[in-house]
Formats: C-alpha cells, sequence, structure tokens
C-alpha cells in the first residue's frame, strides 16, 4: 500500500491539487498544518492564496465578448478568455508538471514521474467531447475569414462606386451638350409625329 501511495497515487494527488488550484473558484488549499497531515480543503482567500486568473469572467460565452459590424446584417465574434477550458487545461497541466519533484534516493522516483507524466499526458490529448485549443483557433480564423471576405466586397464596391463618380465628374461638357440637342431633336421630331397621326381618320381614306 505504500508504494501504491508512493507511486501511482503521486500522479492522481498532483492532478488532484492542480484541480483543486485551476478550477476551483476560489482555489482550494489544504486546511490545517502542517500541510502534510491536513485531510480537508478551505476556499482559498486573496491574502493567503494566488488566484491565477483575475480577468473577466460573467456569463457570456467568451467568444460573444467581441464582436464586430463587419457587413450590412453580419456580425462576427472573436472574444476569448484566458480561464476557457482549453487554455487552462494546458496551463494547469504545465504546473503540474513544473511543480512536482523527484528526489534521486527514492527508488520509486522513476515511478512517480511515470504516474504524472501519463496522466498529464493523457489530459493535454483531451477527449473529443472537451474543447481544445484547435477549437478556439478555427473559431478565430472563422471569424477573420468573413471579416476578409467583407473586405473584398467593400473594395470592389468602393471601385465601382469611385468609377462611377468619375463618370460623372468627368464627364465633357461638350459632349453632353451635344447629347442632349441629339435628344431634344429627337423628341421633337417624335412629337411632330405624334400631331400628324393624331390628325389622321378614316374618313380621309374613303372616296368622295
Amino acid at each position: 500500500m505504500s508504494q501504491l501511495a508512493d507511486t501511482s497515487l503521486y500522479g492522481a494527488s498532483a492532478v488532484a491539487a492542480g484541480n483543486n488550484f485551476f478550477a476551483g473558484n476560489p482555489p482550494q488549499r489544504v486546511n490545517g498544518a502542517p500541510p502534510s497531515s491536513a485531510t480537508s480543503l478551505i476556499a482559498g482567500t486573496p491574502t493567503n492564496t494566488v488566484s491565477w486568473y483575475t480577468g473577466e469572467n460573467g456569463a457570456t460565452p467568451a467568444l460573444q465578448t467581441a464582436t464586430a459590424v463587419i457587413d450590412q446584417g453580419q456580425t462576427i465574434s472573436y472574444g476569448m478568455r484566458a480561464n476557457e477550458s482549453a487554455l487552462t487545461t494546458a496551463v494547469e497541466n504545465v504546473a503540474i508538471f513544473a511543480a512536482t519533484t523527484y528526489s534521486s534516493a527514492n527508488p520509486n522516483a522513476a515511478a512517480q514521474y511515470q504516474s504524472v507524466t501519463q496522466r498529464v499526458g493523457a489530459n493535454l490529448d483531451g477527449t473529443p467531447s472537451t474543447q481544445s485549443i484547435s477549437d478556439i483557433e478555427a473559431q478565430i480564423a472563422n471569424a477573420q475569414t468573413a471579416m476578409t471576405a467583407a473586405q473584398s466586397r467593400h473594395q470592389q464596391t468602393s471601385t465601382v462606386l469611385t468609377n462611377f463618380l468619375q463618370s460623372i465628374e468627368g464627364v465633357d461638357n461638350t459632349k453632353v451638350g451635344a447629347q442632349i440637342l441629339a435628344l431634344q431633336t429627337q423628341l421633337q421630331a417624335s412629337l411632330q409625329t405624334t400631331a400628324l397621326l393624331s390628325k389622321i381618320s378614316i374618313v380621309n381614306y374613303i372616296p368622295a
């Protein structure tokens, strides 16, 4: 039993301590002194425990904490929090691995190391049902892709409108006058033809 406590349970204890510190809000710490003989936990306070995350922690999903309107009727979300599940897991397990120590005089040191690395490795690999850092990357990448597409549409629209404006502002007045005069001549001829047609009567075509 003592060997089990000094090998497999060593890694389990390290992971449990990491969970208490990173997942607890507030962080949990051992209750009693000396810590080696404590059997319970107590919520830490700002005076005796360091909180690893002190940022915004509202009920709004992290991705939606930052939004931007990029086009008519189109909004993207690109918010993040350092305490998102995937990021917390990464920081926690790196901290667990860094905080554990092994004595060269302990014959179980190699087994302790293996116990810790197995648990840390499994936690970092994650499961299909848990958030991964690649999930966060994909969300931000999707927002960036949407923003790039909107920017391209805006540039195309700007080019079309600029060309249209230049065609209006840069027109030759003489050319415009000639076109108006030609239109006026055509309109006058059309009106004259209409007037003549209005005077036509079937009587004109009946022999006297």
